[in-house]
């Protein structure tokens, strides 16, 4: 669909601008595939596509909720506002972040600081208002990108006005939770503002977006074991966890808080060419003020600390942390891109993402203290941030030596982490007392890549492409204080270099069939946070909660992927496999009793995805899509824990399936809806953790969406919906949303 909107782009682009209306018919019925931009390529393994009408059959009040459907991938988003929501791609596990790619205008949104849960890319920067398309890449196959996309890439178009416009919104969203002790109604709103205008060769967009909710409870205290001989204070309301012991409490309700404030701006150089910018800034605040506790004493009151006696046995329990945290981001980039002359076209992008304050407060763990300001912990970056650099050139030829088309570029990156962690006499104050732990380093990668595309016969092609890579890690220091002393530790640069080749060969007998097989190197350097966020002990050495040695991963992948397009249908088989060597997990070495990031030597997955879209079903206006997949992940060798060689990679489950609805039942009323799949994987290295749920634990699921939307007149519309209607209980070992409603008011001009 966006191939052809590029064609018929570049066809009207030929037009003489005063041609008449009968002219561009002619024009029309003439085949231009000569004239088809040299920017634009064939897929070389799977890749599907959200347009921004598919939203209107989505409940998304953020720009993530556009991917819930799409195949074997995932958004671990545990609730709305969520700023650790990771993406994984079919074989990778929840919290390795560093292999997917996520762009939005032209700016790099993947936080690659560290490859973990709270390193999740940047969703709030795009929101699903502005978006007019999205692509969805899966594997390393394109010399584009760099080995950060060993599972996938996701590049967000955001739109440019071609007139006026202009919208405000208003959504509300409701969520029932029930889960052991805890029961509640947590509520939520998202506020949406933009204008929009072009005037002669400049365009310009500004937003502002406001988004507030109460979060339902994360983590859930355990007290573990069978317990030690009572203590003579008995209390009720603790529920037994599966792996023994007892939950007791919840990290209560999280308030959150965030706004976002954008400006484009865009200018035509020519009728071909142009350059945009963007200028944006976050501001975000959550707090966890309110930890719960099921246990009550005798006399019915609650218990928050001490040793109690649970069923006859003694327990030391302790409160949750109370928290607040803030961050204010700023990110601005340019781009340009478009047809230089001769046949040469352009695309590049310089962004910057600068963490200008990031602070987390905590307090220690006994309630009284807590709720009177006592002693805690403050996190807070000081200088942390990243800058990306992209040039692609590209060119289509008459054939001959050099193909029929070539792309070619330069990318640069620097990730900078400044982290510093201090104990502090009042936790909400920013008293310090001391300093526990400071983390500093820095990696950046040099790369040039080129693709080249050659016509081997009529229906035969092949495109060979490579990427090499100068990756640099450096200033890598951590430090702390012992009394009056402080003590660091500094680490040597290294550096490495690599090759990635490519190829694809495709076959395409005619327009309905087509079939590529591509194989592809990637290599995936550690990050920042990988290498140096760990801490020293007393003498000034590393105390092995992090790996300054850590090798890089890399991944030989290949994929064949066979597509079948039909009038009204279309039908993606896709069979794929990734081999990777080093892969970068966190486990501990049964022989050291080191827990830390670590290389698992090799690990090997293989699977298959269907996906299928059908238009007009049974009656006009009933779109449905929906993909089905099966991956097998596999443990081939691991010799810091050989007992898990065999076994299936933690959360990657077997089955995963989507179908999305919609249906235009009037000119006025639509309707959509869905279905999300997961099968049970398993969360340990060696599996030994069986079909085991609930919090700690990752499930399986099976969950059911609907939405509505009506158009009141040209200018108003009213939506309604519902996530989660059979209010399923799942987790990923935080809690997923339980039943959420939707309720909005659109206004456009």
């Amino acid at each position: 669909m966006r191939l052809n909107r590029a064609i018929g782009a570049v066809a009207s682009l030929a037009l003489p601008l005063g041609a008449a209306a009968e002219e561009a018919t002619v024009l029309q019925t003439v085949e231009v595939v000569g004239e088809r931009p040299a920017l634009v390529k064939e897929p070389t393994a799977l890749q599907t596509e959200v347009m921004a009408e598919k939203l209107e059959d989505i409940n998304s009040p953020e720009v993530s909720d556009a991917l819930k459907y799409e195949p074997n991938l995932v958004v671990r988003k545990r609730y709305i506002g969520d700023r650790n929501a990771t993406l994984s791609f079919r074989e990778t596990h929840t919290t390795q972040t560093a292999r997917a790619v996520v762009m939005g205008d032209g700016i790099m949104l993947s936080n690659f600081l560290g490859s973990s849960f709270n390193f999740a890319p940047r969703w709030g920067l795009m929101q699903p208002e502005e978006i007019e398309w999205i692509e969805v890449l899966y594997g390393p196959y394109s010399a584009e990108y760099s080995g950060n996309a060993m599972g996938g890439a996701v590049i967000m178009h955001g739109r440019m006005p071609e007139q006026r416009e202009a919208q405000v919104s208003a959504g509300v969203f409701l969520q029932d939770f029930s889960a052991y002790g805890t029961e509640d109604t947590y509520f939520g709103y998202k506020t949406h503002a933009s204008f929009g205008d072009r005037q002669g060769p400049w365009s310009y967009f500004l937003a502002t977006d406001w988004l507030q909710n109460e979060g339902h409870p994360q983590s859930f205290g355990i007290a573990s074991g069978s317990g030690g001989a009572p203590v003579g204070n008995p209390v009720d309301g603790a529920h037994e966890y599966p792996a023994g012991g007892y939950l007791y409490n919840s990290a209560g309700r999280s308030d959150i808080g965030e706004s976002v404030t954008k400006i484009k701006l865009g200018y035509d150089i020519n009728d071909r060419l142009q350059a945009r910018m963007t200028l944006a800034y976050l501001d975000r605040n959550e707090d966890n003020l309110n930890p719960e506790t099921y246990l009550r004493d005798a006399d019915g009151q609650p218990v928050y600390n001490g040793e109690v006696d649970i069923d006859g046995a003694s327990y030391k329990v302790s409160s949750q942390r109370l928290g607040e945290s803030e961050a204010r981001d700023l990110i601005y980039g340019a781009e340009l891109e478009g047809a230089l002359g001769q046949g040469w076209e352009i695309k590049s992008a310089l962004s910057f993402y600068d963490v200008l304050e990031q602070k987390q407060r905590r307090s220690g763990t006994n309630y009284e203290e807590a709720q009177s300001n006592g002693a805690g912990t403050l996190t807070e970056d000081q200088g942390t941030g990243w800058e990306t650099f992209d040039v692609k050139f590209a060119h289509r030829h008459d054939g001959g030596w050099m193909g029929d088309r070539v792309l070619f570029g330069y990318h640069f990156d620097r990730y900078r982490l400044d982290q510093a962690s201090y104990n502090t006499s009042h936790w909400r104050s920013d008293d310090i007392a001391s300093l526990s732990g400071d983390s500093e380093g820095t990696t950046r990668t040099h790369a040039l890549f080129v693709e080249n595309e050659w016509t081997l016969a009529p229906a035969w092609s092949m495109t060979l492409g490579a990427r090499q890579e100068w990756w640099r890690a450096y200033d890598g220091v951590l430090a702390r204080d012992f009394g009056a002393d402080r003590v660091s530790a500094a680490y040597p640069e290294r550096s490495e270099s690599d090759l990635s080749p490519k190829a694809s060969f495709s076959y395409r007998p005619n327009a309905d069939w087509s079939a590529t097989l591509s194989l592809a190197l990637a290599y995936r350097y550690p990050t920042v946070g990988e290498l140096y966020q760990g801490s020293i002990d007393n003498t000034g050495a590393f105390n092995a909660s992090f790996d300054p040695d850590l090798k890089k991963e890399k991944s030989f992948a290949k994929n064949l992927t066979v597509k079948r397009h039909f009038e009204d249908a279309s039908l993606t088989v896709s069979l794929w496999e990734n081999d990777v060597d080093d892969a970068i997990y966190r486990q501990t070495n049964v022989f050291t009793g080191v827990t830390n990031y670590q290389n698992i030597d090799r690990v090997r997955s293989r699977g298959v995805e269907v996906v299928t879209g059908f238009k007009d079903v049974l009656t006009a206006g009933l779109d449905l899509d929906f993909n089905l997949s099966f991956t097998d992940a596999e443990i081939m060798k691991n010799s810091a824990s050989p007992e898990s060689q065999g076994k299936q990679f933690p959360r990657v489950p077997k089955w995963r399936a989507n179908l999305l609805a919609g249906y235009q039942a009037t000119e006025q009323l639509r309707f959509g809806g869905g279905v999300r799949y997961a099968s049970d994987p398993y969360d340990s290295l060696d599996n030994s953790d069986g079909d085991r749920s609930g919090f700690g634990y990752t499930d399986s699921f099976l969950v059911f969406d609907a939405r509505a939307v009506y158009a009141l007149n040209e200018h108003f519309s009213v939506a309604g919906g519902v996530d989660n209607f059979t209010d399923e209980r799942y987790y990923v070992y935080h809690p997923y949303p339980g039943r959420t409603y939707y309720a909005e008011v659109k206004w456009k001009y």
